[in-house]
C-alpha cells in the first residue's frame, strides 16, 4: 500500500514573510516534516521523513517541468537526456523514456496492482483528439502502463480525485452536476484507494497554476487547501501504508516571482516504508526507491 502524492511546483524556500510555508498555518505539513516546511527543515524518525532533494539534476538553468516530471516518474534524468529543462509538456525523446521507464508501467509489469486517482473528463480527451491540449508526463505516465483513466463518473462516486481536489474548476467548467468535495474528503479517499492498491499515484498542479498566477487562488489559500487534502490523508491512511509527497520544482515558495525557483524540493514520507528513502538525494531517487520498495513488500507477504 503505496500512496505517492505529486504537488507540481512546491520547493523549501527561506523562512521569511514572503514565503507562504512561513506565515499560513498548516498543521498537516508540520506534522510531516516537523515543523515549517522552510530551509533548514528536515526529520528522520522510523516512520517519518523529511528531506530536501535536488530538481536541478546536474543542468544548468531553471529547473521545468517536463524534464522534471520525466526524472521523477521514471528515474531517468530527463535534463541531462535534453542537455537542458524543458518545460510544460514531454518533448518525444522525453515520451519515449516515459514509455519505456514509466514507473506505472514497471509496477504493473512487475505484478502489483497500481492505479492513476486523477479523473479526467472527456471535454479532455476530446481537446486532446483535436490536438487543442496535450499530455503532461503524469498523463503519459499512465498511458505507458496502458492502465484505464478515472472519469467523472468515477468523481461523483468518490473513487478518484481531480486535480483542483475540491471539484470547483470542474463544476465552473463542465460539470455543474458534480457536488464541492470538501479537501479533507477528498484526501480520505485517496487513503481508500490506497487499501485496494499497491500503487495509488495522485497529481495536482494547483500550486505550479497559483505560483505563475494563472487562476485566482493566493499562495496561503492553495496550501491551505492541500494541507486539508493531507490531513485527510494522513488520518485515515492504513497503518500498514506509505504516502510519500514530492515535487518537481520550486515555484509556490516565492511569491516575489511568476517564474519557477532552483530551490531544493521536499520528499515528506509517512509511514511504514519511510527510511527506505532516506538515501535519495535528488528527483530520479524516487521512482527506483519505490519499486524496490513494493518488491520487498511482496516478498515479506509471500513469506508471511
Amino acid at each position: 500500500m503505496f500512496l505517492f502524492v505529486f504537488l507540481d511546483g512546491i520547493g523549501i524556500g527561506p523562512d521569511s514573510v514572503e514565503n507562504p510555508f512561513s506565515v499560513a498555518e498548516l498543521p498537516a505539513f508540520e506534522r510531516l516534516c516537523g515543523g515549517r516546511l522552510v530551509t533548514g527543515a528536515g526529520l528522520s524518525a522510523p516512520n517519518q521523513l523529511a528531506k530536501p532533494i535536488d530538481a536541478s539534476l546536474g543542468v544548468q538553468g531553471l529547473p521545468q517541468s517536463a524534464t522534471g516530471q520525466t526524472a521523477l516518474f521514471t528515474g531517468v534524468n530527463g535534463p541531462q537526456l535534453e542537455g537542458m529543462h524543458i518545460s510544460a509538456f514531454p518533448t518525444r525523446a522525453l515520451r519515449e523514456t516515459i514509455a519505456e521507464h514509466s514507473i506505472l508501467k514497471q509496477a504493473n509489469e512487475a505484478g502489483h496492482r497500481v492505479t492513476f486517482a486523477n479523473a479526467f473528463s472527456q471535454q479532455y480527451w476530446d481537446s486532446a483528439a483535436r490536438r487543442r491540449n496535450r499530455h503532461s508526463a503524469t498523463t503519459w505516465t499512465n498511458i505507458a502502463a496502458e492502465l484505464p483513466f478515472r472519469d467523472i463518473d468515477d468523481l461523483s462516486q468518490g473513487k478518484a480525485v481531480y486535480w483542483d481536489i475540491t471539484h470547483e474548476i470542474a463544476r465552473a467548467s463542465y460539470a455543474p452536476e458534480l457536488p464541492y468535495v470538501p479537501a479533507s474528503l477528498a484526501g480520505e479517499r485517496l487513503a481508500a484507494l490506497a487499501l485496494d492498491y499497491d500503487l495509488v499515484l495522485y497529481e495536482t498542479f494547483l500550486p505550479d497554476l497559483a505560483g505563475h498566477r494563472r487562476i485566482d487562488m493566493s499562495p496561503v489559500e492553495t496550501l491551505l487547501r492541500i494541507d486539508d487534502m493531507l490531513a485527510g490523508v494522513i488520518e485515515h491512511l492504513p497503518p500498514q501504508a506509505t504516502l510519500l509527497v514530492t515535487s518537481d520544482h520550486g515555484n509556490l515558495e516565492d511569491p516575489t516571482t511568476k517564474g519557477h525557483t532552483y530551490n531544493p524540493v521536499p520528499l515528506l514520507v509517512w509511514g511504514a516504508g519511510a527510511q527506505r528513502f532516506a538515501d535519495i538525494s535528488d528527483l530520479t531517487g524516487i521512482t527506483p526507491t519505490i519499486l524496490a520498495y513494493l518488491k520487498e513488500m511482496r516478498l515479506q507477504e509471500s513469506l508471511s
